[in-house]
């Protein structure tokens, strides 16, 4: 399955768990997570406790697993360690009674590994195949995965294949008894490839018994493919409609995809008014993608100075949720001020942040251009260099120059001036080709160096100037 643009839009809402291959991750794992205990009140406390540990003492693994819990919320390593080994006893007892929920929870807790209990691959497995072969879908597509793995024990393309196909006979099994989820795991099984004969045509019954009985996974997997003409003739209003169907339950993905496909026009004509319902949906509900292409909306052609603050406004919203592609939008505006601020101190925390956290090559160029403005080159060089070193044209440019200025702060050399240059070229900037092709072979080389220094040397005796100007400004304010 294809989606457009997963490189630069994380599409979490869809492929987290859907392509995951652990049962850990598994919407079909039963399990008992359990949060600190929070009884009705104060005076209860102490009944609580000791309700939970008869509970625990007369066999019950959930209650004996609370009493770790809240022991070790307490920070009672002792009783957090004397209850989790009880649940682990008590839990093994019951699944060697045949209980296969037992066996699950045992499979993903040594899966998983804790704080309250350490990781053991070979006992998870062992459980997981006592429960798969108990008649358990999900345990079945555990095994398989651990076996191709080589997880907790021999890797075994032979077991993992069966164990496969005994997953989806039994989902199969299952979707035919009006189980939507166990519908959804069929399609995935035949959308992976996971059994012989596997194709996109072989999902789409169970995807769409999945999808019509309100399954948001479905929903989106399925909009995916008649967008795409996967297994189905490409019907660019069916995808709308499944997308649509998604969104309404504030199914963010989708209403981002909505948003995406409106305003790109790939699929159906543009329609820039329902794109910019789509993306302001979205930000209502907070999703940090679809914030930051409202805000791209609204800075299109002139924008107002109300639309402008919007944007900035949105920008940062998504910058604060972890979006970076929007945190270094909201960077460039504070630099220039068309969002209706100057803000230099805010501009350099967003693109620091960026920077230190992806190694963004535009983060690191905007970075680098900054720390120049302060007067200090060795930072810049070292960001610019980092830049141009991740392919970042205009990084690569600079770059070039650098190194052909004798009074920049980097060593006078056209071997790299020329390389930057080349490379740059090679990758369609025909500027960069040409000063390449005339520093290789002289002629106009000569000139085009004389103007370089004399702009260079023009440019770092303004941006001295600035820096001066910002220094005196910032030690008055001090001083004030």
């Amino acid at each position: 399955m294809t989606c457009s643009g997963m490189k630069k839009h994380c599409r979490w809402w869809l492929f987290a768990g859907l392509w995951g291959l652990s049962l850990v991750q598994h919407p079909l794992l039963a399990s008992q997570n359990i949060s600190s205990p929070e009884p009705a009140g104060e005076g209860n406390f102490e009944a609580y406790l000791s309700g939970l540990r008869e509970r625990a003492l007369n066999g019950d693994p959930a209650a004996a697993r609370e009493l770790a819990v809240h022991y070790d919320v307490e920070g009672n390593a002792a009783e957090t360690s004397k209850w989790m080994s009880e649940y682990v006893s008590l839990a093994e007892k019951r699944a060697n009674n045949g209980d296969v929920d037992s066996m699950l929870d045992l499979g993903k807790l040594f899966y998983t590994g804790s704080r309250l209990y350490p990781k053991n691959l070979e006992r998870a497995r062992y459980w997981f195949t006592r429960a798969a072969d108990s008649g358990n879908a999900a345990a079945q597509y555990q095994v398989a995965v651990m076996a191709s793995q080589g997880a907790g024990g021999p890797k075994d393309e032979a077991t993992a294949a069966l164990y496969y196909k005994k997953s989806l006979q039994t989902w199969k099994k299952e979707a035919d008894d009006g189980d939507s989820k166990a519908a959804l795991w069929a399609a995935l099984v035949y959308e992976r490839k996971l059994v012989p004969d596997s194709s996109p045509e072989k999902s789409v019954p169970y995807l769409l018994q999945a999808a019509e009985s309100g399954n948001l996974t479905a929903q989106g997997l399925l909009a995916f493919k008649y967008r795409d003409g996967l297994g189905v003739p490409q019907d660019a209003a069916k995808a709308v409609e499944w997308f649509e169907k998604a969104a309404s339950r504030k199914d963010l993905g989708a209403v981002m995809e909505l948003g995406i496909m409106f305003r790109d026009g790939k699929y159906l004509p543009p329609d820039r008014e329902k794109a910019f319902h789509w993306f302001e949906k979205g930000a209502e509900w907070k999703d940090p993608y679809s914030m930051a292409a409202l805000a791209d909306m609204l800075l299109e052609g002139t924008p107002s100075a109300e639309q402008a603050a919007r944007a900035l406004a949105l920008y940062r919203e998504a910058a604060a949720a972890g979006y970076f592609p929007a945190a270094l939008k909201a960077a460039e505006l504070l630099q220039n001020g068309k969002g209706g601020e100057l803000d230099a101190d805010e501009a350099y925390r967003l693109l620091r942040r960026v920077a230190d956290a992806t190694g963004d090559p535009k983060a690191m160029y905007m970075l680098a251009q900054v720390y120049y403005t302060r007067g200090d080159e060795a930072q810049g060089d070292s960001l610019m260099k980092a830049s141009a070193q991740a392919a970042y044209l205009p990084a690569m440019n600079r770059m070039a120059r650098l190194h052909l200025l004798p009074d920049s702060s980097l060593p006078w050399n056209p071997v790299l001036s020329y390389y930057y240059w080349n490379q740059a070229g090679e990758m369609g900037d025909e500027k960069a080709a040409s000063a390449a092709f005339w520093l290789l072979w002289g002629g106009s080389g000569i000139f085009l160096l004389a103007i370089f220094i004399i702009v260079w040397r023009f440019q770092r005796f303004a941006a001295r100037r600035l820096a001066e100007q910002q220094k005196q400004e910032r030690e008055a304010s001090d001083d004030a």
